[in-house]
C-alpha cells in the first residue's frame, strides 16, 4: 500500500520538480542578460570617463534628515532570537496599538516619515531598519537573512516594545515580509497594510506567466549574482540607486514630493559604507528562493494600496492577489503614483489607510468616495 501511494505522488513530485527547474533557469537567464549588458555599460562608461565612473563617496557623517527630532525617538532594541541589536524611530505612546512599519530596497525607516507622525496620535508608530539596513546590525553571511530569521526579526520586535499584536505596514520588500508574517503569525497582526509588494504567490505567477514583469523584474534576477550587482550600484557615486529613486522612469513622480539632495543623502549614508550594499542584496539573494514556498491563504483585514505608474511590478498583479486573500480585503490603485508609493502621494495613502483602520466592520468601506481608481472590495 505504502509502494502504491509513493507511486501515486510521482507527478506531483515531478510537476514541482519541473517548476523549480523553470523557475531557476528564468532567473539565472535573465541575471546572466542583465550582467551582460551591464559589464558592457560598465566598459563603454569606463572607456569614456573612467574617472566619473569608477568614482564614489563614502559618507562620514550621517545628514541631518536621520536626525530631525520631530520624526520621532531613536532606540534600539537586542533581538531575543538572533542577539542582533536593531535600530527604530518612533514617535507616540507606547500603550496605543502598536503600528510597526517595514520598508524595501534601497530605503530604511526614513520612507515612513510621512506615516510616522500622520498616525502617532493614534497610535504607537515604530518604523524599524530591518537586519543589515540602516543603523541595524548587518551580519554578513546570506543564511543570516533567511525567511525564518526575519520573520524572527518581527516578532522579537513586537515582542521588545511590549505589545502582543500590531497593525502591520510594509511596501516592497518589507511587504513581502509582512504578507508572509501574515501568513505565520496571524495571531500577532490585528490589520495588515501592504503597498506595492504583490501576494509571494501572485509574484511568482506573474513572473513565469508574463514576460513584461519578467522584464520589470531584471534587477532581482541580476542580485542573485555575486559581486557584479555591489559594482554595478556603487558606479558613478550610486547613480543606479540615486536612478531607482529619482529617475524619471522608476522613481517619486510627484514634483512636490521628488527627494532633495539632503533626503537622498538619507538613504545614501549606509549604503555608502564599506559593505554597506551586501546587505540589503541579500534579501534577494535569500528571499527569491523562497518564492516556491507552500502559499496559504491570508486571513486578517488587508489593506492594500498600489501606485499606478510602478515601473518594477506590473498594474495587474495587485488584482492577482485576490485568489490568496482570504479575509476581508480592500485593494486601491493610486493614478499617476510611483513604486515608491508612500513617498510619492503621502496624503492619498494616509487617507486610505486612516479609512481602513477607523472602519469596524470592512463592509463600511466605500471605495466610490475614495480619490483615485479602485481596483475592488472582496471578502
Amino acid at each position: 500500500m505504502r509502494n502504491f501511494l509513493s507511486l501515486l505522488l510521482i507527478p506531483s513530485r515531478l510537476s514541482l520538480w519541473l517548476l523549480c527547474l523553470l523557475y531557476w533557469l528564468v532567473v539565472y537567464g535573465t541575471a546572466c542578460g542583465t550582467a551582460f549588458l551591464v559589464i558592457l555599460r560598465i566598459a563603454w562608461k569606463g572607456l569614456v570617463d573612467p574617472y566619473g565612473t569608477f568614482q564614489w563617496t563614502v559618507r562620514k557623517h550621517p545628514p541631518a534628515c536621520l536626525r530631525d527630532p520631530a520624526l520621532g525617538r531613536h532606540g534600539f532594541l537586542r533581538g531575543r532570537s538572533s542577539g542582533l541589536n536593531f535600530h527604530y524611530v518612533t514617535k507616540g505612546h507606547n500603550k496605543k496599538t502598536l503600528m510597526l512599519f517595514l520598508h524595501g530596497f534601497p530605503e530604511n525607516w526614513y520612507s515612513w516619515r510621512y506615516q510616522l507622525c500622520e498616525f502617532s496620535n493614534q497610535y504607537h508608530t515604530v518604523a524599524m531598519d530591518l537586519r543589515g539596513c540602516g543603523d541595524s546590525d548587518a551580519p554578513s553571511a546570506l543564511d543570516d537573512y533567511s525567511l525564518e530569521k526575519l520573520l524572527y526579526d518581527i516578532r522579537d520586535m513586537v515582542d521588545g516594545l511590549g505589545h502582543t499584536r500590531c497593525v502591520l505596514v510594509g511596501h516592497d520588500w518589507g511587504g513581502m515580509l509582512a504578507w508572509h508574517f501574515a501568513l505565520e503569525r496571524p495571531d500577532m497582526v490585528q490589520r495588515l497594510v501592504i503597498m506595492n509588494a504583490p501576494h509571494p504567490a501572485a509574484w511568482l505567477d506573474a513572473v513565469l506567466r508574463r514576460p513584461s514583469q519578467l522584464l520589470r523584474s531584471g534587477h532581482a534576477c541580476f542580485f542573485q549574482l555575486p559581486m557584479l550587482p555591489e559594482v554595478a550600484l556603487t558606479l558613478e557615486d550610486f547613480k543606479l540607486v540615486r536612478s531607482l529613486l529619482c529617475g524619471g522612469r522608476v522613481g517619486i513622480r510627484n514634483r512636490v514630493r521628488r527627494l532633495t539632495e539632503a533626503q537622498l543623502e538619507g538613504y545614501l549614508y549606509r549604503l555608502s559604507q564599506p559593505g554597506g550594499l551586501t546587505p540589503p542584496l541579500n534579501y534577494y539573494r535569500s528571499l527569491l528562493s523562497n518564492t516556491l514556498y507552500k502559499h496559504k491563504d491570508v486571513g486578517v483585514p488587508t489593506l492594500l494600496i498600489w501606485g499606478e505608474a510602478d515601473s518594477i511590478l506590473v498594474e495587474g498583479m495587485s488584482g492577482g492577489t485576490r485568489p490568496y486573500v482570504r479575509g476581508p480585503v480592500v485593494a486601491h490603485t493610486i493614478p499617476g503614483c510611483s513604486h515608491w508609493v508612500q513617498q510619492d502621494q503621502p496624503e492619498t495613502v494616509n487617507e486610505l489607510m486612516w479609512d481602513f483602520l477607523l472602519a469596524e466592520n470592512m463592509c463600511q468601506l466605500n471605495l466610490s468616495e475614495m480619490n483615485g481608481k479602485s481596483i475592488g472590495t472582496f471578502t
